[in-house]
């Protein structure tokens, strides 16, 4: 399908309307024009029949004409066009003029003149046909007079020339108008499409909405709104390639000097060692790694296909029964407490999932003997998951910077990666939810996460 540009679309839209307008208007001009002239010069010709009909007199019971000589070159040649007349009765037949001039064809029986196109002498001409009544006879006498169409057809053509070629020339200069002033307003629009264009692919600053027009304000906004959220994709590329750069560089080198130890290692007994440590490296990598696309996968305004509605306390307590055994080996109690009833909200199954387990992980490797999952719906209608430990808890200086990147308690226990909590505290603000650190007086730690208030499982 061909396609048309906003600029060609817009001058035909606008040009051809008024082409049309003006076409009509000159076809109108034109035959009003014609109408009255013709109705001028046919009344020029009856008054001429009028007077030659005055002419015509009855003498001993015959119709006669006697016109000075003068009279007949006056009415027969006005310098532009020859004028034929005729004087005809019905029962004298030609009684003056020129006999070759045809009558009308149709009925003359009636008092009115006649006006009809002939030709005479291979010449067009305009006649009319009046009777004459003023004679006191029985007999009908007919005076046909006819003139050549040269001033007619001189007067069309200056009709023509007064009344087409202004509208030609008003057409053009309209055109011209209209095609500068469409240049001139789609001109915001070029400039804005070269700035498209000539930016980087890096680039994700707004789009200027200065000197554009109004209807394109929204366009523009959406626009940008779309380059925001490109550059947020791009910062947190950005950021897990360093990332990813950063922590895995180490952890890699530390896997092949291993490696090396042990393919060099003769003693079984010591191989055996080296390879069990081996192998908990490969662990603690390979966790490194899953956090670090985790993360990627959880940074705000990240795209979350499977969004629905979960329920949130069978999610939490399928999620801990998983985590139970391992709790058992750590020698931590693993309890689950809180709604009887389904709690609602709107997320991704699989990134609340992880929330759980990184918020599970992190109790059974910092916190205290005793850990505690609940879900309840607060009296407000806000759900609520919770984690807490009877562990000795977190400083108040330490309680905000624990959700930061890579950042661990300082004298903490366990080979963690920093990664955990700023896992779980951008899927919560991936889901518009608030992640709450606590230490409640009687010690240990509570972290909760408060979903938005849904009005659609408030029941």
């Amino acid at each position: 399908m061909r396609k048309i540009r906003l600029r060609d679309g817009l001058l035909l839209r606008l040009l051809l309307p008024m082409c049309a307008v003006l076409l009509v208007s000159g076809i109108l001009s034109y035959a009003l024009a014609l109408k009255f002239a013709r109705a001028s010069f046919d009344h020029s010709l009856l008054e001429t029949a009028r007077g030659v009909a005055q002419q015509v007199q009855v003498r001993n019971h015959m119709a006669s004409i006697e016109l000075p000589r003068a009279a007949i070159e006056m009415l027969i040649w006005d310098g532009e066009d020859h004028i034929h007349y005729q004087v005809a009765s019905q029962r004298q037949g030609i009684i003056a003029g020129d006999g070759q001039l045809p009558p009308p064809a149709s009925d003359e029986s009636q008092d009115r003149p006649t006006f009809y196109d002939t030709s005479l002498n291979g010449e067009g001409v305009r006649a009319v046909s009046l009777r004459v009544t003023s004679l006191e006879s029985e007999d009908r006498v007919m005076v046909r007079i006819a003139e050549t169409k040269h001033k007619r057809e001189a007067l069309t053509d200056d009709i023509v020339a007064a009344v087409v070629v202004p509208q030609l020339l008003l057409i053009l200069f309209a055109a011209l108008s209209i095609w500068k002033g469409v240049k001139v307003g789609l001109a915001p629009l070029e400039r804005l499409a070269n700035a498209v264009n000539t930016r980087r692919r890096d680039d994700p600053t707004p789009l200027p909405v200065t000197d554009v027009p109004l209807e394109t304000r929204p366009l523009i906004d959406a626009f940008n709104g779309l380059l925001g959220r490109l550059g947020e994709a791009l910062t947190a590329q950005q950021r897990f390639i360093a990332d990813a750069a950063h922590q895995l560089r180490t952890p890699l080198a530390s896997l092949k000097v291993q490696l090396e130890r042990t393919l060099r290692e003769q003693d079984p007994s010591m191989r055996e060692q080296a390879l069990q440590q081996l192998l908990e490296s490969v662990e603690r990598t390979a966790r490194l790694s899953n956090q670090l696309l985790l993360m990627a996968r959880a940074e705000p305004g990240a795209s979350m296909s499977h969004q629905g509605r979960v329920d949130l306390r069978a999610l939490a307590f399928d999620t801990g029964s998983r985590w139970v055994p391992r709790a058992l080996q750590c020698g931590h109690d693993l309890g689950f407490a809180g709604s009887e009833v389904p709690v609602w909200v709107k997320g991704d199954a699989l990134l609340l999932g992880e929330l759980i387990n990184n918020l599970i992980d992190n109790a059974l490797r910092y916190g205290g003997p005793r850990i505690t999952l609940k879900v309840e719906q607060a009296s407000d209608f806000a759900p609520e998951l919770s984690v807490e430990d009877n562990g000795q808890g977190i400083s108040p200086e330490e309680r905000e910077r624990v959700f930061q990147r890579f950042h661990r308690v300082p004298g903490s226990a366990g080979n963690g990666s920093g990664l955990g909590l700023a896992i779980v505290r951008e899927i919560a603000q991936n889901h518009a939810a608030e992640a709450l650190l606590e230490c409640p007086e009687e010690g240990g730690t509570r972290i909760r996460i408060r979903f938005p208030i849904n009005p659609a499982g408030q029941s």
